[in-house]
């Protein structure tokens, strides 16, 4: 009776480690594609920027964004007010980007960085430029590619 008890406990213990041993597959990811797609989003951004268009520069943004802007910390509602806000006081909004990269880091993850430079013309006919780096972190959802996070600094033209 023993034995028949020693057999079974044997038993379980190799078949339990058999029976938990899950293969994880992983989808390689197709990073011509996803940087071709994440491109197609970051020039609607940069289209959205100098064409004053608030509400595409917040489509472009998922609910949860948060930017560290120049140091500060930036949610999403104060994002989506202050574009609009900001635009309206605008008369026109030149900006180029360099060198811009795409990284994927993941099938529903990229980063995107790009090196600005901006010339403000606000309706007061106030000028303000000034240049320096962005990085957005995009995430994929349901396909639809938005940013999540994105960090800029502004530096005055020199």
């Amino acid at each position: 009776m023993n034995f028949r008890i020693l057999l079974k406990v044997l038993w379980c213990l190799l078949w339990l480690p058999l029976s938990c041993n899950k293969k994880v597959v992983v989808k390689e990811i197709d990073s011509v594609a996803l940087i071709e797609q994440v491109k197609s989003r970051v020039d609607a951004f940069h289209m959205a920027d100098t064409t004053l268009n608030s509400d595409g520069v917040v489509d472009l943004l998922w609910p949860e964004f948060i930017m560290l802007a120049d140091g500060n910390y930036i949610a999403y509602d104060n994002v989506r007010e202050g574009t609009k806000a900001f635009m309206a006081s605008l008369e026109s909004f030149d900006s180029e980007w360099k060198n811009v990269r795409i990284i994927p880091i993941g099938n529903n993850h990229a980063i995107s960085s790009f090196i600005f430079t901006d010339s403000l013309v606000a309706k007061d006919g106030t000028i303000s430029q000034s240049q320096g780096p962005n990085t957005f972190v995009w995430e994929k959802r349901d396909g639809i590619w938005k940013v999540i996070y994105g960090d800029v600094d502004h530096y005055p033209m020199e």
